[in-house]
């Protein structure tokens, strides 16, 4: 992976499980910084209608193997890659990734691919100026999903971690796989030098945490770049 001292953009990354508060992060930083005259483009991955429609319709039959799942949502960010952050870097906006790599390696990994094989995968992917982690414990996961927790059928296949045979139960191995996926984003956070925030802290005060962090990085940026 290349770093992206050579865009007058800027890229960052935010990265978390499911529920961690990804989105509206990522949505409260672009009105942020749109309302202060920066150009900013927000990419989500899983964006791709026809890979979108391929992993769904696996997901639904449960046939999504692991390196299936890998190539899939390597081809995905292919796309997502050459049509969405080049072009926007290379206009000079700010880039907000909602999941990056790393939520690919972290699930790929767990299901036993080789840590190398996969980055190898992604060896063209641009290193992001900052990557932001938000932490969750399962614990706070599992409270904010409690409406859907009385009815097993509401947990997904895949994110419940089934394909793994960790528990016969839905929710027992939502549970297991879910502990197992925040420890991997954790190491995943030290090896890859992320910015770990607590996503059980209010909203306003992680986005003023993630707002003081990127101001700084845009400004050493666009001194790099004069």
């Amino acid at each position: 992976m290349e770093r992206t001292t050579q865009y007058p953009g800027l890229l960052i990354a935010i990265e978390g499980t499911d529920g961690s508060g990804k989105t509206t992060q990522a949505e409260l930083l672009k009105h942020y910084y749109l309302s202060r005259g920066v150009a900013v483009v927000v990419s989500a991955c899983n964006t791709v209608e026809l890979i979108r429609k391929a992993i769904s319709d696996l997901k639904q039959q449960n046939y999504l193997d692991p390196v299936t799942f890998s190539f899939l949502y390597a081809a995905d960010f292919v796309d997502r890659f050459e049509h969405q952050i080049i072009p926007a870097l290379e206009s000079g906006q700010l880039v907000i990734a909602e999941q990056y790599v790393y939520t690919v390696f972290s699930r790929a990994i767990l299901r036993g691919i080789a840590p190398d094989w996969i980055s190898n995968i992604f060896d063209f992917a641009l290193v992001p100026a900052k990557t932001f982690y938000l932490d969750l414990p399962v614990e706070t996961l599992l409270e904010r999903l409690h409406w859907k927790t009385r009815q097993e059928r509401f947990f997904d296949y895949y994110e419940s971690g089934m394909d793994m045979n960790l528990s016969g139960r839905k929710k027992d191995s939502f549970v297991i796989y879910q502990r197992r996926l925040i420890e991997m984003y954790r190491e995943l956070a030290k090896t890859h030098h992320m910015d770990t925030i607590d996503a059980t802290a209010p909203i306003h005060r992680q986005q003023s945490t993630l707002r003081s962090r990127i101001d700084a990085l845009l400004s050493a940026h666009r001194k790099e770049n004069r």
